[in-house]
């Protein structure tokens, strides 16, 4: 006759030889889960532009993170001088003014002019899409409101001013101009920069539908012109 205690003992031998395969699974899963977790939660930063009209490109290439260099080109003189910066890749344009400063939405294009080794003017949008009306009208107020709170106020000129968006009524009325032309803003730092702003229909504009139409805006900056 087996001993009672070997009976307890090679039973509880198998319950322990079949919980442990159960918690080794477990154990792995739960690995394997973390790991994906890990894989697809992960995102590589976004290369910011720290730049203003005027700025060194020297400058410029040291406070961004941006691959500069990698995306200018140089004009063939003697000496060499930078021509342009070519945007086609995420990024994050900060207009580095301490005073009249701002950061843009991310974006996928645009260019950078320099003159005599500086910034001269800067096209963009701060768009990495073309987006519905109602996006893009948000995004417009958006704009519009930062722009305001650090300083750039529309050109003294008739017919040059906000564009209003709003109520729902000057939200129409611009949706339904925007199927014949764009529309836009000049805003200044007199003397110092300026800032145009657009918005357009960019595409399916010809069905004039508002549910298919798509939208995009785009920004240019330079010197100030206007207040001379």
């Amino acid at each position: 006759k087996v001993p009672d205690r070997y009976q307890r003992w090679t039973g509880s031998h198998r319950e322990m030889r079949s919980y442990f395969p159960r918690q080794g699974n477990y154990l792995l899963k739960a690995t394997f889960f973390i790991l994906f977790v890990c894989l697809t939660s992960f995102h590589f930063p976004i290369d910011r532009l720290a730049l203003h009209i005027g700025k060194p490109y020297a400058a410029l290439v040291k406070d961004s993170t941006f691959p500069v260099e990698r995306q200018t080109a140089v004009y063939p003189s003697e000496p060499p001088e930078v021509d342009s910066t070519w945007i086609s890749s995420p990024v994050v344009i900060t207009f580095d003014d301490p005073e009249h400063g701002f950061t843009l939405p991310q974006t996928i294009y645009g260019a950078v002019g320099y003159s005599k080794g500086k910034v001269d003017g800067i096209t963009t949008s701060p768009m990495v899409e073309t987006l519905p009306f109602a996006q893009t009208a948000k995004l417009l107020g958006e704009l519009q409101s930062m722009f305001r709170k650090t300083g750039w106020t529309p050109e003294l000129a008739e017919g040059n001013d906000w564009i209003k968006v709003s109520s729902d009524e000057e939200k129409r009325q611009l949706q339904a101009k925007l199927f014949d032309q764009a529309d836009g803003v000049i805003l200044l730092i007199p003397n110092k920069y300026s800032l145009l702003m657009h918005i357009k229909c960019y595409a399916r504009c010809d069905e004039r539908d508002a549910e298919t139409a798509r939208y995009l805006i785009d920004i240019g900056l330079s010197r100030d012109h206007f207040s001379d």
